[in-house]
């Protein structure tokens, strides 16, 4: 497992697994976890402009990106306590957890742990209850044995045509806002058989665990922002969740879709800045 030349970041051994992160900035902590496929790279336009007055950490989330983990369960709990590991390994203090998408459901596990590292949580466009509709095809990946070898079988029906067409759709009326080069720096992230793999396991168990912590929702008791663009498909969870955890924010941003960090940059950031 390595860092391409020209990509940023360095590693830290979280569990045995090797965690892709980056750091820039100083004073209080923000962590930026991105969603699913993903990785740093997704948190370009929030680095600088929090890193001037923020000590700014991104990672890899376990399977995707450039780091390691292919072989853990790909589920938001597990993906919580590597990244706990993350946080006590850099000694990261009072975090702001900001999660994008899938991150959004990690970051509700650990506020459902009410882990003492993480002081308020920012959810961004995040899928907080079941249903999660997969494709048939896509649950023979979570079977022994054969699961592990079928996703890189799998690569070529993530081509480029259904990358694009899923991106697109996730920016839905922002497309202006997507950099001219973002697919073309991702295909070779996310077209790696063990990302593939990650994606379609993250997305077979997401349901369940959904189904798990939202019966938790209320215990909540760190502060928590959840931010939702209006044409975002997770937009009714974000209304749901606004509701039912104790003392939450919600920020909607109307002709937003899924990637807010792209669309609404210094909306966003502001809002992360006001999170204590």
């Amino acid at each position: 497992m390595r860092i391409p030349p020209g990509a940023a970041g360095q590693y830290a051994t979280v569990d045995g697994v090797p965690i892709r992160y980056a750091q820039s900035g100083t004073g209080p902590d923000v962590l930026l976890v991105h969603g699913s496929p993903g990785s740093i790279e997704d948190w370009e336009p929030m680095i600088p402009r929090l890193s001037a007055r923020r000590r700014v950490t991104a990672l890899d989330r376990p399977g995707q990106g450039y780091s390691g983990g292919g072989e853990r369960p790909h589920t938001p709990a597990d993906n919580a306590t590597v990244v706990l590991g993350l946080i006590r390994a850099l000694g990261l203090r009072d975090v702001v957890f900001v999660g994008h998408s899938f991150a959004g459901a990690v970051a509700l596990d650990l506020a459902i742990r009410n882990a003492p590292e993480v002081r308020s949580f920012v959810l961004v466009g995040a899928r907080a209850y079941p249903p999660s509709p997969v494709e048939p095809l896509y649950r023979a990946v979570t079977l022994p044995v054969v699961g592990r070898g079928l996703a890189a079988a799998l690569v070529p029906l993530m081509g480029r045509a259904r990358v694009e067409a899923g991106v697109r759709s996730a920016f839905g009326p922002n497309g202006d806002a997507m950099p001219s080069d973002f697919l073309a720096r991702r295909e070779p992230i996310w077209m790696r058989p063990a990302v593939v793999e990650a994606l379609l396991e993250e997305r077979v168990r997401l349901e369940g665990a959904l189904a798990a912590m939202a019966p938790h929702y209320g215990e909540i008791r760190k502060p928590v922002v959840i931010v939702c663009g209006e044409e975002d498909k997770n937009h009714d969870d974000a209304l749901r969740l606004g509701r039912e955890i104790p003392g939450a924010r919600l920020v909607t941003f109307p002709r937003t879709g899924h990637y807010v960090q792209y669309a609404r940059p210094d909306e966003l950031a502001a809002i992360i800045e006001e999170t204590r």
